[in-house]
């Protein structure tokens, strides 16, 4: 019912074109957690929000377009509660590197949602992106928390960089098998052996320096 001039239903055409696009990104969600990401098509998401297929045109310009919008709502949701975890436990290596990888394992793991985005971001250059993305955020904490947690004897430089991207990216791979199923291990024991290989990585870098400078010297002599 028109209530006022360019009003319906007590709602502004702005107003109804947010409630729509809403609508789209619940039904998206429901979509992913259900059938992946390869679910999300235009008739069967409008079909689910109760939309007119033309409606979907006004907010995004394909279903990728959505689908990124909710990966960025949800990958932030994971870092926040990441965050959360970081600021509330002891300044204890060990418990708190603890704390923040079951976190992270159950943020993922037992959302659907996420859980279906991280099986599948391997699956296009822009996933890939987006992916890559998430990981430079993952490292670029490691590295905060390793200079605030272990002060001076925390490794530095770019051979710290890359080692904190090696074990990202090592992780995130080892997760998304897991969450596949490709990797038959018990939760328990996946947590384990990535706070193991996390809490290693100053004494690798450490023995990657002292390799890599063994063969600089070797190559001049």
């Amino acid at each position: 019912m028109v209530t006022d001039r360019g009003r319906y239903a007590g709602l502004s055409a702005e107003e109804r074109m947010r409630q729509r696009r809403g609508k789209l990104r619940e039904a998206a969600l429901a979509t992913i957690a259900e059938q992946g990401l390869s679910g999300l098509k235009v008739r069967a998401l409008c079909a689910r929000a109760g939309l007119n297929d033309r409606y979907f045109y006004e907010s995004y310009a394909d279903t990728d377009q959505l689908l990124f919008e909710v990966m960025e709502i949800e990958l932030a949701a994971v870092m926040a509660e990441l965050v959360a975890v970081i600021a509330t436990e002891p300044a204890d290596t060990r418990v708190r590197l603890r704390a923040v990888v079951e976190a992270g394992i159950a943020a993922v793991a037992d959302h659907p949602v996420r859980r279906a985005i991280f099986i599948d971001l391997q699956t296009t250059g822009e996933l890939r992106r987006r992916r890559a993305e998430f990981v430079a955020i993952v490292g670029g904490i490691m590295l905060d928390q390793g200079r605030e947690l272990l002060g001076a004897d925390a490794v530095t430089g770019i051979d710290a960089e890359l080692a904190a991207r090696t074990i990202s990216h090592g992780g995130l791979e080892l997760v998304s098998e897991w969450l596949r199923g490709d990797l038959d291990i018990e939760r328990a024991r996946l947590i384990d052996f990535l706070v193991a290989m996390i809490l290693t990585t100053s004494q690798i870098t450490t023995t990657v320096r002292r390799e890599m400078a063994g063969a600089t010297d070797g190559s001049r002599g």
